[in-house]
């Protein structure tokens, strides 16, 4: 999934940008990131861990109401986190605050977006401070006289524009740090643990293997440099952002809880990065009457799932089958051991218009390889 301000969540780029150097300083020494580091820190596409991240999106997949076709968060994920909340037995400024923040979420649709915002931040302290910024001054960007105190706000703004908008912001961000000095942190310490030789093995098998047969299609695609953040509050669906232009796209993706299911973690980059390539083709072949009745954002669902079943197809062949099967599996429905491809075409139809759109593209951008 990727951004798109002002609208439901379909397929985009947002291009708003911070300079957080300058205000890494304002942010509580104990709130810094406490990221795990990647495996392969140099070189294009590092694979990552965020807590800051995974905290803010834990604190919407709590709060959200999840009806999408592919779920936006790790199928069972709150109710699984609210069970090990509940052994652990340490109540948070969270539960106080989730009714009132659930209502918020259902009569505001567009907060949705704001599960981007953790990701324009390297920690979470910072992102506390923008939206403690954002109340201060109730949304008055202007009012602002230091130039990068400025550009949080106007950044904030973005995300949570309205007087609703901004009490949500304001009230999450302090439910999510009390969660996280009182359960969150040690839990998420605990998972990385836990999950370390499944980074491992992600990041052998992204270097080695995938990521060389990818990168033309990253190339043509104007994706050249970015970073894969692995998280394990999402699972089929990842968000995916351009939020500094120095560090390229942030692309969120799923952080499998086994070894045997490590190649998750690549065929969930696979689908965020056609998402854009596959909602071009849709544009491109739709009337405008389909377009203002929203039939664009129905069909882009399928056409990333089929585009980057379409991209393996032509560059890792042998993964096709277990990427059917992985998005089956996240779509709720069988997956066979044979013959998933023809399951996942059959689950996800899309018209011959927009396939052999994606195709003729798929071979314009992998002709030279």
């Amino acid at each position: 999934m990727s951004q798109q301000p002002g609208r439901h969540p379909t397929r985009g780029v947002c291009g708003a940008t911070l300079l957080l150097g300058t205000l890494l300083s304002m942010a509580p020494l104990q709130a810094q990131d406490r990221a795990v580091q990647p495996m392969r820190p140099s070189g294009p596409w590092p694979i990552k861990t965020r807590e800051h991240v995974d905290l803010w999106l834990h604190g919407f997949a709590l709060v959200s109401h999840d009806t999408s076709v592919v779920p936006l968060f790790r199928r069972g994920y709150r109710d699984s986190l609210i069970v090990v909340r509940n052994v652990a037995q340490r109540a948070t400024r969270l539960d106080t605050a989730l009714a009132s923040l659930q209502k918020t979420m259902a009569a505001t649709p567009q907060l949705v977006n704001a599960q981007f915002y953790a990701m324009h931040f390297t920690n979470f302290g910072t992102l506390r401070v923008s939206l403690q910024l954002l109340t201060q001054v109730k949304g008055d960007v202007r009012s602002m006289r230091d130039r990068d105190q400025a550009r949080m706000v106007a950044l904030a703004a973005n995300y949570f524009n309205g007087p609703a908008e901004r009490e949500f912001g304001e009230q999450l961000s302090v439910a999510l740090e009390n969660e996280s000095q009182r359960f969150f942190h040690e839990n998420w310490l605990q998972v990385q643990r836990t999950r370390a030789p499944v980074i491992a093995r992600a990041d052998s098998l992204w270097r080695t293997a995938w990521f060389p047969k990818l990168a033309g299609f990253l190339r043509g695609t104007g994706q050249r440099n970015g970073e894969i953040i692995l998280s394990p509050v999402v699972e089929g669906e990842g968000r995916t952002i351009t939020a500094d232009p120095m560090t390229g796209i942030s692309m969120v993706v799923t952080l499998p809880p086994s070894l045997d299911r490590t190649t998750d973690v690549l065929y969930g980059i696979v689908h965020e990065a056609v998402g854009t390539f596959a909602a071009a083709a849709v544009s491109d072949n739709i009337t405008p009457r389909q377009k203002s009745a929203g039939a664009g954002d129905r069909l882009q669902t399928a056409a990333a799932l089929r585009a980057g079943l379409l991209l393996l197809q032509r560059v890792l062949p042998a993964e096709a089958e277990g990427y059917a099967r992985f998005y089956l599996r996240v779509l709720g429905k069988p997956a066979p051991t044979a013959r998933a491809v023809a399951a996942l075409e059959a689950a996800m139809p899309l018209n011959s218009d927009i396939l052999e759109s994606i195709g003729r593209q798929l071979d314009l951008y992998l002709g030279g390889l």
